[in-house]
């Protein structure tokens, strides 16, 4: 994986990260905000994996 193929997937999990944590902080249910992380740690699983 070149640099600056890291560099844009690291802006995209932030920006993905960004659009969740509203979510993950406001909702009141663990099941759902648990579903949500687990999305947010397979893309940052996938994105630091590939190459």
């Amino acid at each position: 994986m070149t640099p600056s193929s890291r560099v844009a997937g690291l802006i995209g999990f932030v920006l993905l990260a960004l659009f969740f944590a509203p979510y993950v902080i406001k909702l009141g249910s663990l099941d759902i905000t648990l579903f949500l992380l687990g999305g947010l740690t397979l893309a940052a699983w996938d994105a630091w994996t590939t190459r």
